[in-house]
């Protein structure tokens, strides 16, 4: 009997001892000492690719211990290639002109090149000179990459079948928004047509160029089909769905296909965990399981030869990016995540070649917030556990922002107005002319701090103290039509406007020319008489945000600001110099300048009106002005059916007009009018705005009625042919109508004169994609001495 307790404790411990999981102790992600990571040396013994994960694209110390083991597979194992999931096209062209750290963070996503931990791989990657790849079917530049796609298909003597305008068009609503265009051309046409080009490519000679063009043009068709074939949102919440598994089959046969022509090279590839998934047949969780991940398809052609390091933590809260807040997320007691943390080791390293990973888990791999039941060593072949993940550390949670108090003090309400002491009044605006009613006009009593707009019929109504009748006026405005300032009490039931531009025939006014011809010179000479080089400006911006007919900020600041060319992909940054808080009565929501001047101000830049091959798709006039200084210029109007985002900038139906000036003699942009109404009803609000933030505002609405204006003035301040914004207007009106019936509404109003604009000694100012230090608004305090001053100039430059 002894002896039978002596065996049955020997395989109990045995047992126990079988089922311990293995660990290696990691040191800090910013450690330069790699000593603790030698395990993975006999860990990729043979390994060819080794593929780092993250579990999503938001944590600073996930990105810095991937640097580690990024640093020590290069110095210790003979790694050399890194492999970005990001744009293939994008770093392929960066490495046309050799690697430079500045091109190769404008290449990949911004969701790595904006933090500072990143940059501890970009600047080992130059140290060091790796190579560097991408494998993302997506597309960073899109406008360019189509250039280059019609480059060389002309050098290699592929003619289309198709308009090439018309296929442009589609390529870049694919490849830019998600979408497919089929007003020209019906998708299987386009479908077609790209399956053919890729045939042809594929008869080419095999070599270096004709390899990465067939690659990105099956990379443009996967995200075409994607866009087609994807239009029903699957509702999940977790990270991997099978409208993910175009993209992540293209960016496997990418990623091969790389591997296929360079065979002696070791590979790091840098994706999220869900893309390097070995396999996920133990995934039983509906949804979940019919994802097929990049990894996937590596791991079945390459077979012992890759290796899937995934990273895990065990965060018991997640910060909301979008919110700027923390929302709980505990750990489940049964869960691999609890198990290790109760480990009590910040970092650590599991493999799973081991007997306790060979079975069921419960698992926060595949979502933010609910766990999954899982074969860990079927999904990953390691894991990089953190039991706390971080920020990056540019991140800048919004509470931690400070207010001053002078701003603090701009909160105080106005008085409450009576509804007894209130009057309404009603009226239309007509067309002179035609006796048609003038839709969506603005109406605006400044003083009073009363804003309006006019629906589709033209009616208004007026809410005003009585008070008001006798002394007060309203500045009426709509495109075409003369504006009018009328005083309150000359008001009649109907108010009728001139027109201030005369359609004319277009032999009229050019003998020749026609408004498509004007404007094609306009768009093809805009590298020639707009800015493409970088350049500062000082920006005098003034902002209204109006609520409810009380001002709720007013605000005057001076930005400098840096503009990379008027044909760059990128943004412009700014820096603020100087504020002037007249009124705020939310201090806590209005912080940085980027709330205001983020927005597609240059039409030169954005409209797509002045697109090379939109235009096209524009109903265009010729129109006379009243004015006598613009006879210099040609006026064309436009106006489109097509209400998508393609050609309106906006992502609701929309009407969309304006005019276009260019100048008769050098055919210079030098002014862009842009205006846009709709209104839409409850079930296209929830359509089109729910994954918006301003989705909040409408969410009890019944109706919103939104009329937006823009207007860029350009300007030739060097008189040395280029033509630069020198004026910015935008104002835009919402008014919602509630299930209740309570009318509400919201106007906020931009305005920006730039000036002092600077050529040779150009300042380079940072994109804040997280940590906001420039663009805050109280990083300086009110500046009498300047403001006075400031006003002192613009008042001389006015009586000059």
């Amino acid at each position: 009997m002894k002896n039978l307790i002596i065996i049955c404790s020997i395989l109990f411990v045995n047992l126990i001892q079988s089922q311990e999981l293995k660990i290696e102790e990691l040191l800090p992600p910013e450690s330069k000492e790699y000593t603790d990571l030698g395990f993975l040396k006999n860990e990729l013994q043979g390994k060819q690719l080794v593929m780092l994960g993250e579990q999503t694209h938001m944590y600073g110390n996930i990105f810095e211990m991937k640097a580690r083991v990024l640093e020590y597979l290069h110095k210790e194992l003979g790694f050399t290639t890194i492999a970005m999931e990001s744009s293939m096209y994008d770093i392929w062209r960066m490495n046309k002109n050799g690697f430079n750290s500045k091109d190769f963070n404008n290449a990949v996503w911004g969701v790595w090149s904006n933090t500072l931990e990143f940059q501890r791989v970009v600047k080992y990657i130059e140290k060091n000179n790796l190579k560097v790849i991408g494998f993302d079917s997506q597309v960073n530049n899109t406008s360019q990459f189509v250039e280059d796609f019609y480059d060389y298909l002309e050098s290699q003597n592929i003619t289309l079948k198709l308009d090439e305008d018309d296929l442009g068009i589609i390529i870049e609503g694919v490849l830019e928004n998600v979408t497919i265009e089929e007003d020209d051309i019906k998708y299987k046409v386009y479908e077609k047509e790209v399956n053919r080009i890729i045939k042809q490519i594929e008869k080419l000679e095999t070599n270096e160029t004709n390899y990465y063009w067939k690659q990105f043009t099956k990379s443009l068709l996967a995200c075409s089909q994607e866009s087609y074939y994807n239009k029903k949102e699957i509702l999940t919440t977790d990270f991997g769905n099978k409208n993910d598994n175009i993209r992540d089959k293209q960016m496997a046969d990418n990623l091969l296909s790389y591997i296929n022509r360079n065979p002696n090279e070791k590979i790091i590839c840098w994706a999220d965990n869900v893309h390097i998934i070995n396999d996920n047949s133990s995934i039983k969780k509906p949804i979940a399981k019919e994802f097929i991940s990049m990894g996937s398809y590596i791991h079945k052609t390459l077979k012992d030869k890759s290796y899937s390091l995934a990273t895990i933590h065990a965060n018991d809260s997640l910060f909301d990016l979008g919110t700027k807040k923390w929302h709980s997320t505990s750990i489940k007691k049964s869960s691999f995540e609890y198990e290790l943390s109760n480990l009590n080791k910040p970092y650590l390293f599991v493999t799973s070649n081991q007997e306790e990973m060979q079975s069921i888990k419960e698992t926060r791999l595949l979502n933010f917030v609910d766990f999954t039941n899982a074969r860990l060593d079927q999904l990953h072949d390691g894991y990089i556990f953190f039991k706390n993940a971080t920020l990056p550390k540019l991140e800048t949670p919004i509470d931690s922002v400070n207010v001053s108090n002078k701003q603090q003090d701009f909160g105080e309400k106005i008085e409450q107005i009576e509804i007894g002491k209130n009057v309404i009044l009603k009226g239309q605006l007509i067309d002179k002319e035609s006796k048609e009613p003038i839709p969506f006009a603005t109406l605006i009593l400044k003083k009073e701090e009363i804003y309006r707009v006019a629906d589709e019929n033209g009616f208004y109504e007026l809410p005003i103290k009585k008070t008001m009748i006798e002394n007060a006026s309203v500045e009426i405005s709509s495109m075409g039509f003369e504006t009018r300032t009328i005083r309150l009490k000359e008001l009649k039931d109907k108010t009728y406007f001139n027109q201030k531009f005369q359609t004319l025939n277009e032999v009229v006014i050019t003998g020749f020319l026609s408004p498509k011809t004007v404007l094609k010179k306009a768009i093809l000479n805009k590298k020639i008489n707009h800015p493409t080089k970088p350049f500062n400006f000082y920006r005098y911006g003034k902002v209204l945000i109006n609520k409810n007919d009380t001002n709720e900020l007013d605000l005057e600041l001076i930005t400098k600001d840096y503009d990379d060319g008027y044909l760059s992909p990128f943004v412009i940054t700014q820096r603020v110099e100087q504020i002037k808080w007249n009124k705020n009565n939310n201090p806590k929501k209005y912080k940085y300048s980027s709330d205001f001047f983020s927005y597609r101000q240059n039409a030169i830049r954005y409209a797509n009106i002045l697109h090379k091959r939109k235009y096209k798709k524009f109903n265009l006039k010729f129109v006379k002005s009243d004015n006598p200084i613009d006879e210099t210029t040609y006026i064309i109007s436009f106006q489109t059916e097509r209400n998508k985002w393609n050609y309106t900038n906006k992502p609701y139906p929309t009407e969309y007009s304006g005019r276009v000036y260019i100048d008769k003699e050098t055919f210079a942009i030098v002014k862009v009018v842009e205006n846009w109404e709709t209104t839409l009803k409850s079930e296209e609000i929830e359509k089109h705005f729910k994954e918006y933030e301003s989705y909040k505002r409408f969410i009890k609405a019944k109706q919103i009625t939104i009329k937006e204006e823009n207007t860029c003035t350009y300007s030739n301040i060097f008189n040395d042919g280029k033509y630069y914004a020198t004026k910015y207007f935008n104002r835009s009106y919402e008014e919602i109508q509630n299930i209740d019936d309570k009318i509400e509404n919201r106007v906020l109003e931009m305005d920006s004169e730039l000036y002092d604009f600077e050529l040779n000694n150009v300042e380079e100012i940072e994109y804040e994609f997280r940590k906001m230090e420039q663009t805050v608004l109280n990083r300086v305090e009110y500046d009498k001495t300047f403001w006075y001053s400031f006003y002192k100039r613009k008042k001389g430059e006015k009586t000059e």
